[in-house]
């Protein structure tokens, strides 16, 4: 247990250059979904936050599987979306923002006594048996 000064700095240095290695494949990964989605870097990213909060963000998620999160800018209309699998891969993707279609409105039941016309009909049926 007993490490000298320089085992502990190795460890630490790997452990860095680990950070600095997973960033770059974040950034390279993100990249590649704008170029897949046909999408100008500096139209959805003009200033480079996004990138940098989809990086720090995949750090996060590389610890916690079932991780899902969507980024975006608030003018953009585009996001990068962050997902960690069961197994802690990250991956990152883009995503079209825009308003959501609103949900279909359930219809109405109409209730018992909103009816009276049914309402009677089925009394009279009832009279009418006895």
């Amino acid at each position: 247990m007993n490490q000298s000064i320089w085992e502990r700095r190795q460890a630490v240095a790997s452990r860095l250059e680990g950070q600095v290695k997973a960033e770059r494949v974040v950034r390279d990964e993100f990249a590649g979904a704008l170029a897949a989605a046909s999408l100008d870097p500096a139209h959805v990213d003009p200033d480079g936050h996004l990138g940098r909060a989809v990086a720090a963000v995949a750090h996060l998620a590389a610890g916690e599987p079932g991780y899902d999160l969507v980024l975006s800018l608030p003018t953009g209309v585009h996001g990068a979306r962050v997902h960690a699998d069961a197994d802690g891969r990250v991956t990152v993707g883009v995503v079209p923002l825009g308003p959501t279609p609103p949900e279909p409105r359930p219809e109405a039941q109409p209730e018992p006594g909103d009816q009276p016309t049914a309402v009677a009909s089925e009394l009279a049926a009832l009279l009418w048996r006895r």
